[in-house]
């Protein structure tokens, strides 16, 4: 057999607890299996991973339809987040839509966040940031779009964001946040911890950001 890792020859060094055969790679010292029945290491769990997470399957959920550990699918997830990188600016991204989510983490007396930004032109979400509403929260998703230097910032009129946008640059009331209202829409429906009527939410601040990273830009 050769190595997954160097390609070098491996050499035979006993079998698994589950009878399998094991080899050992004297290259990059590493043991190994040429078929392993763990699902887990199925070359496709990592996609059936992101597609689930994007289709209102709690990880419990996901957990259950792939046949896996839970504990793997959290850190599955996070892996995945941790790689994907929010989409460049275009040059077509000189009207921005901001709105926020409210949702809870750990526990339903604790409040949380997503605020986020959309390109009016083609609706992909530009950045986005997830903490308590408050200014000092809101601040770090204006001040990255600031630096985007988008032509128009549309919001609803919650009072802070005149605080943090230019007035030549703001547009603000009910009818400038369509498009972004929508989008609300869509999301609650497609991840099931961001719905409002609903015993699925985000266990901690990190998964949450996790899953919205991979719907987003995943």
């Amino acid at each position: 057999m050769d190595c997954v890792n160097c390609q070098g020859k491996c050499w035979r060094s006993g079998r698994q607890k589950n009878g399998s055969q094991r080899y050992y790679c004297p290259a990059c010292r590493k043991f190994q299996q040429a078929r392993y029945q763990y699902k887990a290491y199925s070359a496709s769990t990592d996609s059936q991973i992101r597609s689930l997470v994007c289709e209102s399957v709690c990880i419990r959920g996901i957990a259950r339809v792939l046949g896996i550990a839970r504990g793997t699918v959290l850190d599955r997830i996070r892996g995945l987040a941790a790689i994907i990188t929010s989409p460049a600016c275009q040059s077509d991204q000189i009207s921005l839509e901001v709105d926020e989510l409210w949702t809870y983490i750990n526990r339903k007396d604790n409040e949380y966040w997503v605020a986020y930004a959309i390109n009016r032109g083609n609706s992909v979400v530009v950045d986005f940031v997830v903490g308590k509403r408050t200014k000092a929260t809101l601040k770090q998703l204006i001040d990255r779009l600031l630096s985007l230097k988008p032509k128009t910032i549309r919001t609803d009129k919650l009072t802070l964001y005149e605080r943090l946008i230019p007035k030549r640059l703001h547009r603000a009331g009910s009818t400038c946040i369509n498009r972004i209202e929508r989008k609300n829409l869509t999301i609650r429906t497609h991840l099931k911890r961001l719905s409002p009527r609903t015993i699925c939410f985000s266990r901690s601040l990190l998964m949450l950001e996790s899953c919205l990273r991979i719907y987003f830009w995943g």
